[in-house]
């Protein structure tokens, strides 16, 4: 079964993607970018799902660091934030996220969003 990470310092956000996710991955929780890059030291996600906004670290901090870490540099992330202007998404896509998704969001298509990166990283995820 496919594991996903959550990194959000949220709890109802956080259980909202458990509930979206529980029933085809492994999801596990995290409060903030710290605790996120701890948890992927002792187990690498297939994907990651990580708010922008956290204490400790932000989000873009995060994937800045998995990119430029070989063992993380192909590890499929999705952006969720509530900071949605331009320049937002544009800072999140540069900073190595694979998708940026504004909240609120269809949970149908993140589901479809997370099945796709999912699908398409099968044979780079270790």
């Amino acid at each position: 079964m496919k594991y996903i990470l959550v990194a959000d310092d949220e709890p109802m956000n956080q259980c909202i993607f458990e509930e979206m996710l529980i029933d085809d991955y492994e999801v596990h929780a995290v409060g903030n970018g710290q605790e996120c890059l701890a948890s992927i030291q002792q187990r690498i996600p297939d994907l990651l799902l990580l708010d922008v906004a956290m204490p400790v670290m932000d989000g873009i901090e995060v994937c800045r660091r998995l990119r430029a870490d070989d063992r993380t540099k192909n590890l499929p992330v999705i952006l969720v934030s509530a900071y949605a202007s331009e320049r937002d998404i544009e800072k999140g896509m540069m900073s190595g996220a694979n998708l940026y998704v504004s909240k609120p969001f269809s949970i149908e298509k993140l589901r479809i969003d997370v099945a796709l990166l999912l699908r398409g990283n099968d044979e780079t995820i270790t």
